[in-house]
């Protein structure tokens, strides 16, 4: 009489099994990206190298991105996130198989049997116990597709991580060189200053000169002076977020990343296909996928309205007394369908299903956003890379003249035929020409990383292999 009804729910789940409700999940539809900028000379259609960084020639950076990108804290954190997904997509995916385990019990009671008394009864089991879904309207199906989205999610998440950490790597180191440039023009420009001082001084007291020069020339010297504590402080502060970035305590690199000169990258970048940008920016992909998770999880949202069909089952052994237990006798076996349905409690269900619906379209206009972040992205690092190259060369052009006028104000005044002021002047357009160049050649150094940093970094078929080998289900 149990057979039955059970051949019967399996036919049903059979011809059910195309039968899962919600909306299928199809990505938007993308218009190859269209960026202006990159249509400047100072970009190739050449597929950049992963390892872009190695284009600067810099083993001390080769070195920090590596040690970076295998000990970042923020990597790791990623890292475990995949982990997680992972394992919730495995779990998931076991659903939709029935659920076996292994137990054994024993129930000993004492109660009042009419017309014997109080009776002691003992109930020994030992067995197979099984339960399974028949997800007749696809509730485990979609919940395994969400986490595999899910899964992809986090795997794009730490692709990204690993573009941001390089990125963020080079960005200081580059920044760090701008900062120890400018500090030894600071130093440099000092030194001549002193030399100018005990000029001035000499002047005065042999009566060929003036006080006013002798205080001019000393509040040049103090304002410069001044100006260093600012220099060595945002110089420390690089290093140490650079120690942090590749796993360390600020202090353990200062041997390292000693001052030496970094010249500036300007060459035409290889930017490859970016009408192809947004297939390649992991944050995209990764809130594509997120969408493709809220849609599936509508779907499992949807069949609570219908009825959940179960079956438990039991095959083992099952007698009065546990030392006679196992043995052919004491055999046994049961088969239990189920359905449960709220029935009586839809109007819950349906107010969860709206709420799934309105995250599927958050996620949906979080996707959106991402689009147009990373088309901003782009465009500004693109176009800030030929700007920067630009400026370069003028402020270049701009620091040779005032080195020039500056040498010229300092020979006219040794030779009595020009004023102090003048050659004070030339010396403080000299130092703030020089200063402007080495903030130029970081600068660009710097966009050369915001451009790789918003292509995405690595494309997809970049991405670490360790990553990628996630299967489908």
């Amino acid at each position: 009489m149990v057979i039955r009804p059970l051949i019967t729910l399996l036919a049903a789940s059979l011809l059910a099994a195309c039968a899962t409700v919600g909306p299928d999940y199809r990505a938007p539809e993308l218009a190859p990206a269209a960026l202006p900028s990159a249509q400047a000379d100072s970009f190739t259609a050449e597929r950049p190298v992963a390892n872009w960084w190695s284009q600067f020639g810099d083993p001390t950076l080769d070195q920090l991105i590596a040690d970076g990108l295998a000990a970042n804290p923020d990597l790791w954190i990623a890292a475990s996130r995949v982990a997680e997904a992972r394992a919730v997509f495995s779990e998931r995916r076991l659903d939709l198989a029935p659920h076996v385990t292994l137990g054994a019990e024993q129930t000993r009671s004492k109660q009042a049997v009419p017309g014997a008394g109080r009776v002691e009864t003992e109930v020994d089991s030992v067995g197979f116990d099984a339960a399974w879904e028949l997800d007749l309207f696809g509730r485990v199906r979609r919940s395994a597709e969400a986490a595999h989205a899910d899964l992809q999610a986090q795997r794009n998440d730490m692709a990204a991580m690993q573009v941001s950490v390089a990125a963020e790597l080079a960005r200081n180191y580059f920044e760090l060189r701008g900062y120890q440039q400018r500090l030894e023009v600071a130093r440099k420009t000092l030194d001549n200053l002193g030399e100018t001082q005990r000029l001035t001084e000499s002047r005065w007291r042999l009566g060929a000169g003036t006080e006013l020069e002798v205080q001019s020339s000393l509040a040049r010297m103090k304002a410069i002076e001044a100006s260093l504590p600012v220099l060595e402080t945002a110089e420390a502060q690089s290093r140490h977020r650079i120690e942090v970035l590749t796993g360390r305590r600020p202090g353990t690199l200062d041997a390292v990343l000693v001052a030496r000169p970094t010249p500036a990258l300007v060459k035409a970048l290889a930017i490859g296909d970016t009408t192809q940008l947004l297939r390649q920016r992991p944050d995209v992909r990764a809130a594509e996928r997120r969408l493709a998770s809220a849609t599936a999880r509508v779907g499992v949202a949807t069949a609570d309205l219908f009825p959940r069909v179960s079956i438990r089952g039991f095959v083992g052994f099952l007698a009065g007394d546990f030392s006679g237990l196992v043995n052919g006798d004491n055999k046994a076996w049961a088969v239990t369908p189920s359905v449960s349905w709220a029935a009586f409690d839809l109007g819950s269900v349906r107010a969860r299903l709206r709420a799934t619906e309105a995250q599927n379209d958050g996620a949906l206009a979080e996707y959106e956003k991402a689009v147009l972040a990373a088309l901003e992205d782009t465009e500004n690092a693109l176009m800030g890379y030929g700007k920067r190259q630009t400026q370069l060369l003028r402020v270049s052009e701009q620091a040779n003249a005032a080195r020039r006028a500056s040498e010229l104000a300092d020979a006219r005044y040794r030779a009595g035929a020009s004023d102090f002021l003048t050659l004070l002047d030339a010396q403080r357009t000299q130092l703030a020409a020089d200063d402007a160049l080495a903030q130029a050649e970081a600068g660009v150094n710097v966009g050369v990383v915001a451009v790789y940093k918003s292509l995405g970094g690595w494309g997809e078929a970049d991405v670490d292999p360790t990553l990628a080998s996630v299967g489908h289900y």
